[in-house]
């Protein structure tokens, strides 16, 4: 079995619903939901919906839980309090502040206690209307190497850097996984897992000295990814498809495919595939 780490509840209609598990079901996939509020200018369902939807497909969701990173620092306590209804990790996107700004470092804190994983949003992010209300830095704030600062900070916390930076921010991203343990990326959404040719991830993932990557080290630390909604079931399949290709055509399998599409991830919610 698979495991999307990176999809989004958009919808709360239960026949939408249904037909995203069915095709969850049908490419044996199990897929960590998010939803939320504050994503810029619109909102996904709240957290506890997701929590809810989730309990009724046991097989094929499990809740991430999307954490507001605002002008006031949320209660790291609201991070046990979703724990506790199940959540086996947490979402971070268009934050008030830079991701590494000071104010949020007990979130990540707490969250390398608790060994629950985190992802993050970087790179490109469409204009919307909380941009002209709040005015405040989108991409710099989201920048991979805003991720830098705490990946250095809470070593054994497991980041994911969703997207890769995406094409603005791609090059440093690769830089920052291939610099730090704990910090991994997935290519979700289909400008990353349609814009890299397999050649030009083995590229972007080559190692500093040596010529090739023959062990896959850093392929390794791509995480199945597909930025797929409810609404949109068929971005999962799509996406499942593009990383076998990479995975394929650069000679990565056995233990090291299965780590990426979802052995990886798995391990650090405690999930048995």
């Amino acid at each position: 079995m698979y495991l999307d780490f990176h999809a989004h509840c958009n919808s709360g209609n239960p026949d939408e619903i249904r037909s995203y598990v069915e095709n969850c079901e049908k490419n044996d996939i199990m897929t960590a939901l998010s939803g939320g509020l504050r994503y810029g200018g619109h909102d996904y369902l709240p957290n506890e919906d997701v929590v809810r939807i989730c309990k009724e497909y046991p097989h094929n969701l499990i809740p991430l839980a999307k954490i507001d990173l605002w002008d006031t620092p949320p209660d790291p306590a609201e991070l046990h309090r979703y724990a506790d209804m199940g959540v086996k990790g947490f979402k971070f996107i268009y934050p008030y502040y830079a991701y590494d700004h000071e104010s949020y470092f007990s979130i990540y804190e707490e969250l390398e206690k608790m060994g629950l994983p985190a992802l993050f949003h970087t790179g490109a992010y469409r204009p919307n209307s909380a941009d002209v209300k709040y005015r405040r830095p989108v991409l710099d704030n989201m920048s991979p190497l805003k991720l830098d600062t705490i990946a250095r900070s809470f070593p054994a916390l497991k980041i994911v850097m969703a997207h890769l930076g995406t094409k603005i921010f791609r090059e440093q991203g690769a830089e920052l996984i291939k610099l730090h343990d704990n910090l991994y990326f997935d290519l979700a959404g289909c400008g990353n897992f349609l814009d890299v040719s397999p050649s030009e991830l083995a590229a972007l993932l080559k190692p500093s000295v040596f010529t090739r990557d023959k062990e896959g080290a850093y392929f390794r630390k791509m995480i199945f990814g597909s930025d797929s909604y409810i609404t949109i079931p068929v971005i999962q399949t799509e996406a499942l498809q593009a990383y076998q290709m990479h995975l394929l055509l650069n000679q990565i399998t056995g233990e090291e495919k299965q780590a990426v599409l979802g052995g990886t991830a798995a391990s650090w919610m405690g999930i048995k595939l």
